[in-house]
Parts: C-alpha cells; sequence; structure tokens
C-alpha cells in the first residue's frame, strides 16, 4: 500500500492501436461537418462577436452598483434549440456588486501588471498589506483560444458558447471546497472602478465585473514555498525525500469530476510545500474555476460531442465523466495510479459527508441574492452529484485503469 504522500514517475504508454490513424480521420471528417453545421446555425442564429464589449457606467465614487455582466448571450427560442441554453438568463440578469476602493483595500491596491490567461482578462494588483491580489472578468474573449483563421470562422461560435459557462461558479465553488477541505482562494464579486490609480489599465478594466482574490504566496494554505507543476518535478528530482501528498490530489481531483470542471490541465494548479522533520510535503491548490458547472446543451453541441468528450452537461449522472478526465490525464496517471480502492472510497465517502445540504446551500449564497434565486436547478443537481460521490469516484479509478496505462494495481 503506498504512503499517503508519494511521489510516483509516469507509467509507459501502450503503442498505438493500428486503427488510430483511420480513427483519427474519421474524427476529422466528423468534425469537419460538425463546424460546417455550427456555421450554417451560426448564419442563422446571429451570435455574439468575440472580444470585451463596453462594460456598464459606474458612478464615479460609487461604493456599490448595478452590473449586467454579458446581456449579450440572450437568444432566441431557436438559438437556443441549436445551440443550448446554459445559464443565458444569469448573464442577463442584473446583479448588485461591490466596486473595489482601490485607496482603501487591503490598505491600497496597485495594478502591477495583466495576467496571462488567453480568454479571461486578468490584472495583478499588489497590496499594501503586502499580498498580491488578483481581478479576472467574469466574461471571456473566446477569440483570443483560436488560431487567426479558425478565428474568423469560429470566433463567434465559441463566444456564443460562454452562456455555457456559469457567472458565479468561481463563487460557489469556492464554498464547497471550503466545505471539503480543499484549499482555494476564496475569490469575491467585485467591480473594477473607473479610477485614474489605474494607469495605464484604466481603459481595459475600468467598470469591468469580476471577481478579486488573493494570489498564493508564501504562508497560503500554512505552506512556506509555492510553485507550478512543471517547476514541482525539478524541486523532487533535487530534494528527494521531499513527497506529493497524492491523496490530497484525489480530493482535489475528486472536487473537480464533482464541480463538472473539465478544464484542469496542470497548470491550473499551484502546489505549497509544508516542512515536517527536514522533508517537505506538496499539496495541491487547484485555481480558475471558470468551467465549474459548465453545461453544453443544444442539437450543435451534443453533435461535436462525438468528436469531443470535454463539451460535457452538468447533470446529476456523470453522463460526460470521460470527458471531466481528459486534460488532467497524465497527472492523474502519475499520480493515482497505485493509489488503491479504499482509498478512493473513503475520500469520497468523507467528501460527500462534508457536502451536506446545509454546505451547498451555504456556497450558493456566496452569489449575488439575484443569482441565488435563480438556483433552485443547481443547488438540486449538487445535491444529486453528492450522493453519487462514491459511485463516480470508482468509475473514476476504473477509466483511469482500464487501457493498462496504470501499472500499480
Amino acid at each position: 500500500m503506498p504512503s499517503d504522500t508519494e511521489s510516483i514517475a509516469p507509467t509507459a504508454r501502450e503503442p498505438a492501436h493500428p486503427q488510430t490513424g483511420r480513427r483519427r480521420a474519421l474524427r476529422r471528417t466528423g468534425a469537419a461537418f460538425g463546424v460546417a453545421a455550427v456555421l450554417v446555425a451560426a448564419g442563422m442564429c446571429g451570435m455574439p462577436a468575440p472580444g470585451f464589449p463596453p462594460s456598464a457606467s459606474v458612478p464615479a465614487g460609487a461604493t456599490e452598483a448595478v452590473v449586467t455582466v454579458a446581456p449579450r448571450y440572450g437568444a432566441s427560442r431557436f438559438h437556443r434549440f441549436w445551440m443550448g441554453d446554459g445559464y443565458r438568463e444569469l448573464w442577463a440578469t442584473p446583479v448588485r456588486a461591490p466596486v473595489v476602493d482601490l485607496g482603501t483595500f487591503a490598505g491600497g491596491l496597485v495594478p502591477v501588471r495583466r495576467g496571462g490567461g488567453r480568454q479571461t482578462r486578468s490584472l495583478r494588483l499588489r497590496g499594501a498589506d503586502g499580498r498580491e491580489y488578483v481581478f479576472r472578468s467574469m466574461d471571456k474573449d473566446q477569440a483570443k483560444a483560436l488560431p487567426p483563421l479558425r478565428r474568423a470562422l469560429a470566433g463567434r461560435i465559441r463566444q456564443d458558447q460562454v452562456s455555457a459557462l456559469h457567472p458565479g461558479a468561481a463563487l460557489v465553488a469556492a464554498g464547497l471546497e471550503d466545505a471539503a477541505g480543499v484549499p482555494n482562494a476564496t475569490p469575491r464579486l467585485a467591480v473594477m472602478p473607473d479610477a485614474p490609480r489605474l494607469g495605464e489599465f484604466r481603459v481595459d478594466f475600468r467598470d469591468l465585473p469580476g471577481t478579486l482574490q488573493v494570489r498564493p504566496g508564501p504562508g497560503f494554505a500554512g505552506a512556506q514555498r509555492l510553485v507550478g507543476t512543471d517547476e514541482l518535478w525539478e524541486v523532487l528530482r533535487r530534494a528527494p525525500r521531499d513527497r506529493v501528498d497524492v491523496r490530497a490530489y484525489l480530493n482535489v481531483r475528486l472536487m473537480d469530476v464533482y464541480l463538472g470542471d473539465w478544464d484542469r490541465h496542470p497548470d491550473q494548479l499551484t502546489w505549497g510545500r509544508t516542512e515536517r522533520g527536514g522533508a517537505g510535503t506538496w499539496v495541491a491548490i487547484p485555481r480558475d474555476r471558470d468551467y465549474a458547472f459548465a453545461d453544453y446543451g443544444g442539437v450543435i453541441p451534443g453533435l461535436a460531442r462525438r468528436f469531443d468528450p470535454k463539451i460535457v452537461r452538468f447533470d446529476t449522472a456523470y453522463r460526460d465523466l470521460r470527458g471531466l478526465l481528459v486534460k488532467a490525464r497524465p497527472l492523474d496517471e502519475r499520480l493515482l495510479c497505485a493509489l488503491p480502492p479504499s482509498a478512493w472510497d473513503s475520500a469520497a465517502t468523507a467528501m460527500a459527508r462534508a457536502l451536506s445540504d446545509g454546505a451547498i446551500i451555504a456556497a450558493i449564497g456566496r452569489m449575488p441574492p439575484e443569482y441565488v434565486a435563480r438556483s433552485a436547478p443547481l443547488a438540486a443537481t449538487l445535491r444529486a452529484r453528492r450522493d453519487r460521490l462514491p459511485d463516480v469516484a470508482r468509475r473514476f479509478r476504473a477509466h483511469l485503469h482500464a487501457d493498462g496505462r496504470c501499472t500499480q494495481p
């Protein structure tokens, strides 16, 4: 049986199946057909343009503002039939949100630089309290995630599918992570003011609704040091006594699956080190919960799902589990293969117990009241997914071992 804190080397991959090339060709053909169908639908439906449209004006000196995050995702019944309902009503619902006081928050905030995300408009700020903060837009610019040619053809389609994301996802996810003991940066809803203090960033960020959170640094979650995933492997090579807490990583991954968050590539993790007896233990700290509760409905996304499993639905039965596991597969193979079934069962049972009805209600309550009033379906789905966590943990483990790439029992 492996230790609770074990570093596991990646396992070898099996040779490709002889028919892999043929399958890929079929997938490309199907994908091309899907794109063509989507373009036809796009021409009929009038989809939103990529980029960030001008934000609503916030009165100078206001401490609170009523903002509509992204009314551009409103659509006709015909459009919704083809492209899905998602959370269009929430994006178009006016909400009351606090305006960041750059002069007093954290003792005063000074903009430092833009964040590195391609789709999210983000800004790093240094607080007089010695910590760094991150402001992240709630709306996304999907065009920047595409190469130039595809941007011209598919930018509007991808932009419209932002409606499948929940605008309050990060707020609710943080509450659920708190309940389950998963470390997180606890974002809060905020509107960036139109203030001279923003300097060169004023044009891009003024009056922009988003979330504000601390950026993990030394001392966060009790860690003396924090690194990214790529740096972690080099650290482990130089410090052979250090170990990754693989059971804590399993908790993070079960939370990913519970939230329906498919976008969990290695860059979505920070690793924190605590030391005892000269040896270090590294714990995963997830970030950027933009894709929690992603719900890609409609005829066209349903067809595309056959070729890209990441086009998931947020439902009670985890029907799209495979799509939730794709992006983190290499890291899962490296860290989770050796964990016995009992570890998966105990982790899932403990998480389900922690996610009580009260915890779910409290997490949803972190959103603006205007969103909470429309969240009965979300609460029901979260309760049903919680009750199925032990079963989905077994399915997760079986999927990880199904193709022979996990050599451990």
